[in-house]
């Protein structure tokens, strides 16, 4: 195989992968901006609250491939004046399980339900 060859396939394969990416991004970020507000929960301070959204992923072949590589929920830590603090929006290695069991609070501590167990984060600022 030629050099040349050789080049223009890795080339090719390259601006595959770019491609495959930037739609896989584009249906992630589509389903996140229409999530649907599945659940909430209030600190006990009323600082803050977790809202668990269920992303809308649409129809079509890759929105289903798109879900089924992806999580069923996320989640989101909103301060009181709207202000986002934290997300597993982007948490690509955990798969959240939000539509079965809720994100809870532990005192400054938001607990969220995912496949490998319980993971969570400590805001203080919500305590």
């Amino acid at each position: 195989m030629s050099s040349i060859l050789k080049k223009g396939l890795l080339i090719a394969a390259g601006l595959l992968l770019s491609m495959l990416i930037a739609v896989w991004l584009s249906v992630k970020i589509n389903a996140a901006e229409h999530a649907k507000l599945y659940a909430q929960a209030w600190s006990p301070s009323g600082k803050c609250v977790i809202n668990t959204y269920a992303p809308a992923y649409g129809s079509g072949t890759v929105s289903n491939i798109v879900r089924s590589l992806s999580t069923q929920s996320f989640f989101r830590v909103y301060d009181k004046q709207g202000e986002m603090l934290k997300s597993t929006e982007w948490v690509l290695d955990l798969h959240e399980d939000g539509l079965q069991d809720y994100a809870r609070w532990g005192k400054e501590r938001v607990i969220y339900p995912t496949d490998m167990g319980y993971e969570g984060w400590s805001l203080p600022q919500c305590a």
